[in-house]
């Protein structure tokens, strides 16, 4: 008991000569002063850099920075499980390149890791900045939806960050190549004109140091990465390094663009003192960067507005746990960083206290720490032992709140497996600087002496990383708050397939009509192309809120259309482009493919003899054309199209030829003269009188070019023509589709940009022949909302064939679809189910569509509802609900981690009941990898009432639009019901009223607690 006041004695002693025997200088405590700049190897290797990426210390050291963006899939923390993909294999690989390098001394990394909610509202305001930006480009007013963005997102979004810091002595170089470079040095110096202030980068620059630094960076980026199955990690330069050290030291005062001046950033300021010639250069680094002077006060930190307390730990972890089981025990309000570093020798540290206890270890207090050291010596034959300090700090803006912040964050340290920690420092402010990114070489106070693979182990490895970080456009967020950025149709996928599963009632439409305005939001100069087939309304109410946000002149942008299977709602099937005569390659394609699709024999879901069949019909549409286009082109005849014959009357064309001439005259031949006198309506309405007809392909297949050759073909199994079978299907689908047999009388308006095609009307039933219906109305909409996206690369084929005197109309528009990312929905296709032929159709498109700027999402209710060739296809899941039995395809096809699909069948389905959000299991094949992840999705009420698509709330909607307005109608029902649903209310009142429509009763109601707010 003596022994023991004696010591604690001399502890507060030393203390208290520590506390007021520190620098007053606040920027000696910081040890960085110059950088080496980038040579030609460098510019090759890293092409992106644009300043050095290696920082020296005062005492030699070089330093650089990796940012480390998090894990691409969540990594199984089970130490038991080792395989591939695990938490332990990647410790493993890390543990094996590290071996080498760690059993001598000259390198040490460190680990710093920050998580801040109150920047979390800066996350989303920063990326939403861009979508401002559009918004205020295209005029669409859509402000209030990215104010509701932040609000809601806010309290669910926390900032975090880490960093991996390395640095390299000059220990590693051999005493020859200390003593030249000294001597090299030496000399440099006699010639150089003193700046005591400013950067020297020749001082430091040693080419032999430098090698073995990158060697080490090299070693732990491939380690880190673990064969694209590891951790997204970046090398920072200096600019980046030095702004985030300033940005922890002065959190709400460094500006965004600030960074330090480096030797070829600097420009001469102030005035020069005697022979001082440091005005003319960069300022050393500390200089730059500790700029503020903070307070102790007791072990607390004053710095500006904020004040900051310091835990460290004393003694590490007796029961290993994983750094994510840390981050679940602070409390997600506290603002934290840690800083965890790692130095080898750590036998080489004991070797005093182990020689001392090999001759006092008869003792028997002694004889446990003699155990312990022992067991050490033992493990670093194999593993390593190293130093390792550990140093966790909290801010506040009062002392009261940095103090309850501190308490909590040692509660949770200390519950972190077990540790001991301390509060108490003799110099704060050096605890302070040793919790901060690369400020300084000296690590925490209290050395612990770990097996390399213990301490990797603790590191922050299996943190959720985006490749997206700082360029997406939409916010989602982890189960623990991080935030995670999407960019949608980004280059960092090879192509843009997207599959939405999810019974009903998930959100899935939602989903998608979100990801769909986000694009809207973050267009160019003009709304992006969006061509949307649904079945059900779900799209309408994502249409209604862009007309609402476009000015009356462009309403005509976004438009919603419901399919009807009736004359007046005629598009031709065999409509080309406006002022051609045949057909480009892909509008060939789709011709082709919908008559094969009249064909389908409706028990196997292919039509009869496919490879014959497919022949037939792509002579008989050449024969078409060549007929109509050329032999014989289809005569004028006035009284068919009243436009038409309006605008030659009008224009003066009808008095420029006699009768004979017009009993003559081709429906191509009055395109063109209007066209030429710039009636364009008019010339489109006469373009499509020109065209063939779908009544007219039966008389074509006796052609003898048809005829002569597939005459003989018949049916398989059968003795029929194959020819009279093919006559009988497209004279049946004439009768079925009087929608698609005529001249065109449904056209859109040029300026549309948004269509969404809804086919509710005109979709077959669940029998074999109405979901072979439903199917060629899918193919059928699909040309009408967005059949021109892939005219850009024809743009050769078009040139060649197409009039000149067209070619400004339709290359105006070809321009405009080549400039932007294009976008087909196709939801609801559980509907067409079962018809291979239709997802054949589909399958083709999307492969084509890559390579031309086509962001394609396809929906359904199951993911046993798409086709394999269309699962092996994708690239990107948007998974709600799956199957405990599709969990082998996707670990297989996909590579999501076993561990994530178990856990995710495991959560409640649907919006969480604390308004976080919906869990989506977000997959994304992109080129560093595969990203995996059980994220957030989360949408204010303004967003969700305009996005809803279930029957309850989509009925509520419309009769309040009925009687104030979409706009106002949104407003109000986001008043009264934040969560983005009346549906338990509505069901409430069926329930227990006597009413015969309570939807109506609600609505009303809802209007009289308006007022005169209406």
């Amino acid at each position: 008991m003596n022994i023991n006041r004696i010591i604690f004695a001399i502890e507060d002693c030393i203390s208290t000569l520590s506390r007021y025997s520190v620098s007053a200088f606040f920027p000696d405590y910081c040890d960085l002063h110059t950088v080496i700049g980038l040579d030609q190897q460098d510019r090759e290797r890293r092409p992106w850099l644009k300043a050095p990426y290696i920082a020296t210390t005062k005492q030699g050291y070089y330093l650089s920075v990796f940012e480390i963006s998090g894990a691409l899939k969540e990594m199984d923390e089970n130490p038991d499980q080792t395989a591939p993909g695990t938490l332990e294999s990647l410790i493993a690989a890390l543990a094996e390149r590290m071996n080498t390098a760690w059993k001598n001394s000259g390198h040490k990394i460190s680990f710093v890791f920050e998580r801040d909610p109150e920047r979390g509202r800066d996350e989303i305001e920063a990326m939403l900045l861009p979508q401002r930006k559009s918004i205020a480009r295209t005029g669409i007013l859509l402000q209030d939806v990215l104010d509701e963005k932040v609000t809601t997102l806010t309290p669910w979004l926390v900032r975090e960050r880490c960093w991996l810091t390395v640095w390299s002595s000059e220990e590693l170089l051999s005493r020859t190549d200390r003593k030249d470079h000294q001597t090299r040095v030496r000399k440099l110096a006699e010639h150089a004109p003193p700046a005591r202030f400013a950067q020297d980068p020749w001082r430091w620059t040693l080419s032999a140091l430098k090698i073995r630094h990158d060697a080490l960076l090299d070693t732990l980026e491939q380690a880190l990465t673990h064969d694209s199955d590891g951790l997204l990690i970046r090398l920072m330069d200096i600019h980046e390094v030095g702004r985030e050290i300033r940005r922890q030291l002065e959190r709400n005062s460094t500006p965004a663009v600030w960074q330090p001046h480096l030797p070829e950033d600097a420009r001469p300021a102030g005035w020069r003192q005697g022979g001082d010639t440091s005005v003319f250069h960069a300022p050393s680094l500390n200089l730059q960067l500790f700029t503020t002077q903070p307070e102790t006060h007791g072990s607390l930190i004053q710095a500006g507005e904020l004040w900051h307390g310091m835990v460290a730990i004393t003694l590490p972890p007796q029961n290993l746990r994983t750094f994510n089981q840390l981050v679940r025990d602070v409390p997600r309000a506290i603002p934290w960083r840690i800083r965890m570093d790692l130095m080898p020798d750590g036998m080489k540290a004991l070797g005093v206290k182990k020689t001392l206890l090999t001759y006092s270890s008869f003792i028997p207090p002694l004889r446990p720490m003699y155990d312990s050291v022992m067991m050490l010596n033992d493990i670093n034959k194999h593993d390593p032992v190293c130093i390792m300090t550990i140093v966790a700090t909290t801010w506040g803006n009062s002392r009261e709140v940095c103090t309850r912040n501190q308490a909590l964050l040692k509660s949770a340290l200390e519950g972190w497996g077990v540790c001991g920690t301390t509060t108490t420092f003799g110099d704060p402010r050096r605890a302070w600087v040793n919790t901060v990114l690369a400020a300084s070489h000296s690590s925490g106070p209290i050395p612990l002496y770990p097996p390399l693979s213990h301490a990797l182990s603790l590191f922050p490895l299996n943190r959720a990383g985006s490749v997206w970080r700082g360029q997406g456009n939409l916010m989602m967020h982890t189960e623990d708050g991080s935030a995670w950025e999407v960019a949608l149709a980004s280059s960092q996928q090879n192509k843009h397939t997207e599959l939405t599963p999810g019974a009903p009632g998930l959100g899935k439409s939602v989903l998608i009509n979100a990801l769909s305005e986000i694009q809207i939001a973050s267009a160019q100069k003009n709304l992006p192309f969006i061509a949307y087939i649904d079945k059900g309304f779900s799209a309408q109410g994502l249409v209604q809120l862009i007309r609402d946000s476009l000015p009356e002149q462009r309403k005509d942008e976004a438009v919603g259309i419901i399919l009807s299977n009736d004359p007046d709602h005629t598009r031709n099937l065999f409509d080309v482009m406006y002022g051609a005569r045949k057909p480009v390659t892909p509008e060939k394609n789709f011709m082709v493919s919908v008559l094969c699709a009249l064909c389908v024999d409706t028990g196997t879901g292919q039509p009869c003899n496919p490879g014959d069949t497919r022949q037939i019909i792509s002579s008989l549409v050449d024969l078409a054309f060549r007929e109509y286009g050329e032999n014989n082109p289809r005569l004028y005849r006035a009284g068919t199209e009243p436009l038409v014959d309006l605008a030659l009357e009008e224009s003066g064309i009808a008095e420029q030829h006699d009768a004979g001439w017009w009993n003559a005259a081709t429906w191509f031949e009055i395109r063109d003269m209007l066209h030429i006198a710039g009636n364009i309506p008019a010339a489109q309405r006469a373009h499509y009188q020109a065209m063939p007809l779908l009544a007219e392909m039966s008389a074509l297949l006796g052609q003898p070019s048809i005829r002569d050759v597939f005459g003989t073909v018949q049916r398989d199994n059968s003795e029929e023509r194959l020819l009279d079978y093919i006559r009988r299907a497209l004279d049946q689908g004439h009768s079925d589709y009087p929608m698609m047999s005529g001249c065109t009388r449904f056209m859109l308006s040029p300026d549309t940009r948004v269509v969404a095609v809804d086919l509710n009307n005109v979709a077959g039933d669940k029998t074999p022949a109405g979901r072979l219906r439903t199917g060629i109305m899918y193919l059928l909409a699909g040309q009408i909302a967005g059949g021109d996206f892939v005219l850009p690369q024809y743009q050769e084929e078009i040139r060649k064939n197409l009039d000149p005197r067209y070619h400004e109309v339709i290359f105006r528009r070809i321009e405009q679809l080549d400039q932007e990312v294009k976008t087909k929905v196709y939801d609801e296709l559980h509907n067409a189910k079962g018809l291979n032929f239709i997802w054949e159709a589909l399958d083709t498109q999307e492969l084509e569509q890559r390579k031309f700027g086509i962001r394609t999402v396809l929906s359904t209710q199951l993911l046993q509802h798409y086709p394999p060739a269309v699962l092996k296809s994708a690239n990107t899941l948007w998974l709600l609900r799956y199957r405990p039995d599709e969990i082998p395809f996707l670990r297989d096809n996909f590579g999501v981690p076993e561990v994530t699909l178990r856990r995710f069948l495991k959560m409640p389905e649907g919006a969480a009941p604390d308004g976080s959000g919906v869990p989506v299991l977000a997959v994304f094949r992109v080129k560093n990898g595969t990203l995996a992840r059980i994220l957030k999705f989360t949408l204010g009420p303004l967003e969700l009432w305009a996005l809803n698509s279930s029957p309850k709330d989509s009925a509520l909607r419309r009769a309040l639009t009925q009687e104030v307005g979409s706009l106002r109608a949104r407003q109000i029902l986001a008043e009264h019901f934040p969560r983005g649903s009346a549906t338990s209310l509505i069901e409430h009142r069926a329930r227990t009223h006597d009413s015969e429509n309570v939807i109506h009763e609600l609505a009303a109601e809802l209007i009289r607690k308006q007022g005169y707010n209406l």
